[in-house]
């Protein structure tokens, strides 16, 4: 396929995902619409009634673009939003080449879709200059059910002066480059024995997946780099701490608990003791140690459908009872392996930025 094909797959995955995303415009920095992806026929039968909306979309988010590049330089557009009465509207730079709206209807939730919409420009770029790589990345999007802890923190980005570029359409927030530097956050892996954590890390680490699979020792420490589209400067380094499971060593790893920023809690959806062990134990522990850092709820192993003991209705209910973030993985064949890492890491790059209240 060509990239521009993968591009159209990806912005069809993208809206078809996000129930309030009426219509994605992927445009040129010299303002050539590249690609574009819209739900509108699934609501309205009327073939004439549709033309005239994807017109007037168009005409809205063009006019909008060239207010944008005026505003905040071609080649830089940063991210941000407007409002209308009836929409809001959604742009983020996607690599140096291009930049994504998205026109959402007005009840959409912008901090749950933020962090995946960076998810997505990064795939785009990566798409664009063809270094995206199929063998540990995907055009699908993670059914990440993200909780409010693991967000962009978008009061922060608000307009405090009326900003109204044209009639009827308001800029409300813009998210502008923050100072540069590393920033490091220690990720800490924890469940029962041969739930796949140590997989699930490798897979993110981009190393081969172990099939003979052996106790991890003690506690194995790996790093990994990453950064958040738009914020090149900016790198963020994962300490990933990977716990045994093994009952001796539950005995030692609050000394390794200390300064964790976020919690994996995996489960084998083949096994019923490893869900309740995750809930009644490690879940519990994270929470009584560390306080109220986000914990991502990770239910492992989906490819073994057959022998699925725990269901994705459970999990996810369960996950909302306890107020953490959800995914469904399969750290052996890398399904939602990197885009969870990935938009944990979005979250926690935001988070870093509130919390120490970086003035621009």
């Amino acid at each position: 396929m060509t990239k521009e094909e993968n591009i159209g797959i990806l912005l069809k995955n993208f809206v078809e995902s996000q129930k309030d995303i009426e219509v994605a415009f992927l445009y040129s920095n010299q303002g050539l619409l590249i690609s574009k992806y819209g739900n509108i026929e699934k609501k309205i039968d009327d073939e004439q009634e549709i033309d005239e909306i994807y017109g007037a979309l168009t005409a809205l988010v063009e006019n909008l673009l060239d207010k944008i590049s005026l505003e905040y330089k071609i080649g830089h557009y940063g991210s941000g939003s407007f409002e209308t009465s009836d929409h809001r509207i959604v742009y983020l730079e996607a690599g140096p080449e291009a930049i994504l709206l998205l026109v959402c209807s007005y009840k959409i939730d912008l901090n749950n879709l933020f962090p995946i919409a960076y998810l997505v420009v990064e795939k785009i770029a990566q798409l664009l200059e063809e270094s995206f790589d199929f063998n540990y990345n995907t055009l699908e999007i993670p059914d990440l059910k993200i909780h409010e802890n693991i967000s962009v923190s978008l009061d922060r980005y608000a307009l405090t002066e009326s900003s109204n570029l044209f009639e009827g359409v308001k800029a409300v927030h813009q998210i502008k480059k923050e100072e540069n530097g590393e920033k490091l956050f220690k990720l800490i892996v924890l469940g029962s024995k041969a739930v796949g954590k140590t997989t699930l890390i490798n897979r993110f680490l981009k190393k081969e997946v172990i099939i003979d699979y052996r106790p991890t020792l003690g506690i194995s420490i790996s790093t990994q780099k990453y950064f958040v589209q738009g914020f090149k400067e900016d790198v963020v380094k994962f300490l990933i701490y990977d716990f045994a499971g093994q009952e001796y060593f539950k005995r030692v790893r609050h000394e390794y608990y200390k300064g964790a920023k976020c919690a994996f809690v995996v489960y084998d959806v083949t096994r019923r003791e490893t869900f309740d062990d995750a809930i009644n134990f490690w879940f519990k522990d994270a929470r009584k140690e560390l306080g109220n850092l986000p914990i991502v709820l990770i239910a492992n192993k989906i490819d073994l459908e057959e022998q699925r003991q725990i269901s994705k209705e459970e999990g996810l209910n369960k996950a909302h009872e306890l107020k953490c973030s959800f995914i469904e993985t399969s750290a052996l064949h890398n399904i939602n392996v990197q885009d969870t890492f990935k938009i944990v890491g979005i979250g926690l790059f935001f988070k870093y930025i509130k919390e120490n209240r970086i003035t621009h």
